[in-house]
């Protein structure tokens, strides 16, 4: 691994619901990208939310 590449770490607590949602579109959108991973995935759906709901707060 590249020295300058940053390795992130996000830990979040979400209901057994909202991970099996998140599971389900993951599955959906691996099929797409045969090389990500579902956590990978996921990970990016999370973030895109937060943006989306970061963007509307103010």
């Amino acid at each position: 691994m590249p020295a300058n590449k940053r390795i992130k770490k996000t830990t979040i607590e979400i209901t057994h619901d909202q991970y099996f949602f998140l599971k389900e579109k993951a599955l959906e959108l691996q099929k797409q990208n045969k090389k990500a991973s579902i956590i990978s995935i996921i990970r990016e759906l999370i973030e895109k939310d937060l943006k989306e709901w970061r963007k509307n707060k103010r």
